[in-house]
């Protein structure tokens, strides 16, 4: 399953690397990719591990809530 995500707070690639690496510590979560142009962050995950609400509460835990 995939989710595109609007991260409002993503401004630098500093950003970008705190996103990926905390979302990518999540069981299930197969792909992620975060752009400070766009401010959306794109995951690829195994809805049978992990879910969407999941993954906005761990962005939300370092600074970075999804709109």
């Amino acid at each position: 399953m995939q989710a595109t995500l609007t991260v409002p707070r993503i401004h630098c690639g500093g950003c970008v690397s705190t996103v990926e690496r905390t979302v990518q510590k999540l069981r299930g979560v197969t792909s992620v990719q975060a752009s400070e142009v766009t401010k959306e962050v794109k995951v690829d995950y195994d809805p049978a591990r992990v879910d969407e609400q999941k993954i906005r509460g761990a962005l939300a835990l370092v600074g970075y809530p999804a709109a």
